[in-house]
């Protein structure tokens, strides 16, 4: 195998390219951006573990940090790692379809194949750009916290195509699988988050540790403690079969396509979109999480997709 950068020749035209004064092109060494806005939005994430879909979930996940500003993803610029050159069309594939669903440009990275990666890495910049922005600083006593979505969605999704025999050796049906699978296109917010930043104080999207963990990340943020009922919290059909099966904690587990909205109108955060419920509310105190009728929480959450899979290394096929 030839390891090393590919040429741009094999990609650059799969990938929606555009928006920008100078864009990626033979020849180019940097892409030129002129932004119309007061601010420029900036955040990056690696996609390190992911078996399939690596380029569709750097893409997702790393713009859905610039909507949890309150902003829309504009561009993206992605370094991708290749442990197979036989992977790349699957890759670019994957960033070409998030970046089109979410209406976002690719203005520039890399590509190489490396002997020093086991399976693909892609890293993403997502930019956006705004004339506001949220912060944690304007949080106060006695504001809402709303959850937007459901617990677990991307850990559901990866589950239910990376462990499918372990699934259905463990009497999860086929129906519930496949619906499981549909779960890919959840992962994305930006319509949703768009839809309620009018009445939004703050935004936290619920990655790694799942809700459990992102409650946690507000109240350290705002230096509130965070009070929530976890009765309020509505998991998935779908979600609470697949983790069940699998004994896992589905407000443990990594959340991508579920946010929290820190809100002071809560009433029309609840208008503007679906599958969204008030959990909680900010209070004075420590900046801890309360759980009603259980305690108090301060440190990390583990993260219930990685203990199992660490269980579980050979994955659920064959």
């Amino acid at each position: 195998m030839n390891f090393g950068k590919v040429s741009i020749n094999k990609f650059i035209y799969n990938l929606p390219i555009g928006d920008c004064v100078i864009c990626p092109s033979i020849g180019e060494d940097a892409a030129i951006l002129k932004p119309e806005e007061k601010y420029i939005i900036l955040h990056s994430d690696p996609i390190t573990e992911s078996k399939s879909d690596s380029g569709f979930l750097s893409v997702a996940v790393a713009c859905n940090d610039i909507n949890m500003k309150g902003a829309k993803c504009k561009w993206v610029n992605n370094v991708i790692l290749l442990s197979d050159i036989s992977h790349l069309t699957y890759v670019i594939f994957g960033i070409a379809e998030a970046c089109n669903l979410i209406g976002c440009k690719v203005i520039g990275g890399h590509t190489e194949v490396t002997n020093s990666v086991k399976q693909d890495i892609v890293i993403t910049t997502a930019m956006g750009t705004s004339d506001r922005f949220l912060s944690y600083d304007k949080v106060m006593d006695g504001m809402k916290v709303i959850l937007v979505g459901s617990p677990g969605i991307e850990g559901t999704w990866i589950l239910a195509k990376d462990y499918e025999d372990l699934l259905l050796r463990k009497g999860v049906s086929k129906e519930v699988i496949f619906k499981a699978k549909q779960f890919k296109y959840d992962i994305i917010v930006q319509e949703r988050a768009l839809n309620v930043v009018e009445y939004a104080t703050a935004m936290h999207d619920a990655t790694e540790g799942g809700v459990m963990q992102a409650l946690v990340e507000i109240a350290r943020a705002s230096g509130y403690t965070i009070s929530v009922n976890l009765d309020k919290i509505k998991v998935r059909y779908e979600t609470k079969i697949i983790t069940s099966a699998l004994g896992i904690d589905p407000l443990k587990l990594i959340s991508s396509g579920a946010f929290l909205v820190v809100t002071e109108n809560p009433e029309k955060v609840l208008e503007k979109t679906s599958e969204a419920y008030v959990i909680g509310e900010v209070r004075k105190g420590d900046p801890v999480l309360e759980v009603q009728g259980v305690g108090s929480f301060s440190e990390d959450f583990e993260e219930e997709l990685v203990r199992f899979e660490s269980s579980n290394p050979g994955g659920g096929k064959g």
